[in-house]
């Protein structure tokens, strides 16, 4: 069986549990324990996290449709609980075919432990695709649930969802996208590290200098990553790095192999359309490297082996280098 909180993370702090969800948490704990279990002996390798979302917002329902008093109660009682299948790397089976099994094999395992288990099992390119959509109320959803086995993702979830919030609060409309990105997003085994990109609007500055902007800008929201990997509760290494807008555009023109990168690989888990589209023509092949910034990039390629290949030379030795 794969090896629980593979990045050494804690189960967060009371502080980022809803009530109602520690107190569903605390009825259920033993039959949750038991879903958790014969989920991961059914889908031990795929299962990346279970975790007890919030309940279910009644009145709102109420609003959207017009819910019988019967299905209310039903609400009342139903404890959702999300398990997040990793359809990465399924060359065997179509993800179509894992997802209507695992769909079917969860529900089993929750009907058979208790009625009001109401299992969510989503795939991992399929919250991808709300990210990309811009649906992240989802993404709250996970902020507020009490994990109960993870690899990794839904920690880093919760811990960029707290940094999120507050950069937003702090720095409001002059931030244009938070975009996760890193071994963890791209699906590398065991992943360390979690890493987070925002990219902020300097367009009309004008008290300050750019540079002077960017220490500060980096300061700020650096301090921030710091607050919010403790409130999250994570060992694990929480990346943040900070762009102004006009860097990232002078990035994007150079082909910066690191921008380039996180265009492929990011995920956002908030955009006000300026990373999609660019994502999306760098997708289409819109976005393309010129032959100056490619040879200037080879160069600095070049010089890093060159950097490399002569410490390790001095680490292990010329003879046992070239055995």
């Amino acid at each position: 069986m794969a090896k629980e909180n593979i990045m050494n993370q804690k189960t967060q702090p009371e502080e980022s549990i809803s009530p109602e969800v520690k107190e569903k948490l605390s009825n259920m704990k033993s039959k949750l324990e038991k879903f958790k279990k014969e989920v991961l002996s059914k889908f031990d390798k795929f299962v990346i996290g279970i975790a007890l979302l919030p309940p279910t917002d009644i009145e709102r329902e109420k609003k959207e449709r017009n819910i019988p008093k019967e299905e209310e109660e039903k609400l009342k009682n139903q404890v959702n609980v999300l398990v997040l299948i990793d359809d990465s790397n399924s060359k065997k089976i179509d993800p179509f075919e894992l997802k209507k099994r695992a769909v079917k094999t969860v529900e089993d395992i929750a009907e058979k432990i208790d009625k009001n288990l109401a299992p969510q099992t989503m795939l991992l390119n399929e919250l991808k695709e709300i990210c990309y959509d811009g649906k992240y109320e989802f993404l709250n959803l996970i902020s507020l649930s009490a994990i109960i086995y993870d690899k990794g993702m839904l920690s880093a979830l919760k811990v960029s969802e707290i940094h999120k919030r507050m950069a937003i609060e702090k720095f409001e409309k002059y931030v244009l996208s938070y975009v996760a990105a890193g071994s963890l997003y791209r699906g590398d085994e065991n992943p360390h590290d979690i890493d987070v990109y925002v990219v902020i609007d300097d367009t009309d500055v004008k008290r300050m200098s750019r540079a002077e902007l960017k220490d500060k800008l980096r300061a700020i929201i650096q301090g921030m990553g710091f607050e919010a990997a403790k409130l999250g509760g994570v060992k694990a290494s929480f990346h943040v790095q900070t762009y102004i807008l006009t860097d990232f555009w002078d990035s994007l023109k150079d082909a910066n192999p690191v921008i380039f990168t996180l265009l492929r690989d990011g995920v956002p888990l908030y955009d006000r359309g300026t990373f999609m589209p660019w994502k999306l023509l760098l997708k289409m092949g819109r976005i393309k490297p010129s032959p100056e910034s490619i040879d200037m990039n080879m160069d600095i390629g070049e010089k890093l082996l060159e950097r490399s290949k002569q410490k390790l030379l001095s680490v292990v030795g010329e003879d046992l280098y070239w055995a």
